[in-house]
C-alpha cells in the first residue's frame, strides 16, 4: 500500500514538474534543435546507465533482458527529471534571483537519485539525495529514514573556489551553494575563467554585476547540476563497496559519516574528453539550459 501510494504521489509531482518546465521554456528557434538533442541524450544515456548498472547489481532471478529493461526505464525517467531541473536553472537568469537555484537543484537531485537507484537495482524512490554545502542529505521514503554525511567532493570544490577568495554568507544561504568572490581569475585543472562552478561552490569575479551576474550564475549552477548527474560511478562499484564494508570495520564505520563519491573523477574525465574537440558538450549544454541560447564553438 505504501509503495503504491509513493508511486502515485511522485508520478503526480513528475507530471506537475513537466508542466512547469513547459511553462518556463520560452524557446526561440536558434536553440530548439540543440535543446531536443540534449533532452534525448539525458533520457537515453541515463537510461543506458540505469540498465547497465542494474545488470551489475542484479538482485533477483529475472532474465538479464528484464533486469536491463527495468533499469533502463527508471534511468530514462531520471534523465527526464534532470532535464527539467536543468531547464529550471534559467529561472535564475530570467527572474534575476539566485534563490531559484534551490528548486532547480532540488529537481535535478530528484532525477539523479532516480538514476542512481536504477543503476543500484533498487526501487525508483529507494533513496533520495540532495547535496547541501558540505553534506550529502539522504532520505529513504519507504523506511522513513533520514541521514546526513560529509560530501567529500565538496571539500575539493571549496579548495578550488574558496582558496584566497572572499566567502559571501548571504548569497550562500539564498542560493543553497557556497558562494565566493574574487578580484582575479579562478584557476583549476579544467581551465581558468572569471567564474566557476565546482561541486557545491560557485566563484565569480567581484566586477560581474547587473544582468551579467545572473546570466553567469545560472550557467555555473547548471555545471553543478551536471556534476551531480554523474552518480552512476558509485553504483557501478556498489558490490565492491559492500565487500569493503564486510571486510573492514573501519571503512564501514567511516561510511556512516562520509560519502565517498566518484562523481569528481568521472566528471573530470568526461569534461577533458569533451574539451579536446571543437565544441565542449558540457559548456554547450549548460549555456543552452541556463541562458536559452547557443554557446559558440571554440
Amino acid at each position: 500500500m505504501t509503495s503504491k501510494y509513493l508511486k502515485n504521489k511522485y508520478l503526480s509531482i513528475f507530471i506537475l514538474l513537466v508542466f512547469l518546465s513547459l511553462k518556463v521554456q520560452t524557446q526561440s528557434n536558434n536553440f530548439k534543435s540543440d535543446r531536443t538533442k540534449f533532452a534525448a541524450i539525458n533520457v537515453g544515456l541515463n537510461g543506458l546507465f540505469g540498465g547497465v548498472g542494474s545488470l551489475i547489481n542484479k538482485k533477483d532471478n529475472k532474465t538479464n533482458f528484464k533486469t536491463f529493461l527495468n533499469g533502463f526505464y527508471k534511468g530514462a525517467i531520471g534523465g527526464a527529471v534532470t532535464h527539467i531541473g536543468l531547464s529550471m536553472s534559467h529561472l535564475i537568469d530570467s527572474q534575476k534571483n539566485i534563490a531559484y537555484a534551490w528548486p532547480a537543484r532540488f529537481v535535478n537531485s530528484m532525477g539523479s537519485s532516480i538514476i542512481q537507484n536504477a543503476a543500484d537495482g533498487d526501487r525508483m524512490f529507494e533513496r533520495l539525495h540532495f547535496n547541501l554545502f558540505i553534506s550529502r542529505l539522504e532520505y529513504y521514503p519507504y523506511q522513513k529514514k533520514f541521514s546526513a554525511r560529509l560530501f567529500t567532493s565538496s571539500l575539493y570544490g571549496i579548495a578550488v573556489v574558496g582558496s584566497g577568495n572572499r566567502f559571501d554568507l548571504g548569497k550562500s544561504l539564498k542560493s543553497g551553494v557556497l558562494f565566493f568572490e574574487s578580484d582575479g581569475r579562478f584557476e583549476n585543472s579544467l581551465g581558468s575563467g572569471r567564474a566557476t562552478g565546482q561541486v557545491s561552490s560557485v566563484g565569480m569575479r567581484s566586477d560581474i554585476t547587473g544582468d551579467a551576474f545572473y546570466d553567469i550564475f545560472a550557467e555555473e549552477i547548471a555545471h553543478i547540476q551536471q556534476y551531480d548527474r554523474k552518480v552512476v560511478g558509485n553504483s557501478f562499484v556498489s558490490k565492491l563497496d559492500s565487500k569493503w564494508k564486510n571486510n573492514s570495520r573501519f571503512y564501514k564505520k567511516m561510511s556512516k559519516y562520509i560519502y565517498f563519491d566518484l562523481n569528481g573523477p568521472l566528471f573530470w574525465m568526461a569534461y577533458k574528453i569533451a574539451d579536446s574537440g571543437k565544441c565542449n558538450y558540457f559548456e554547450q549544454e549548460a549555456v543552452n539550459y541556463s541562458n536559452r541560447r547557443i554557446n559558440p564553438c571554440n
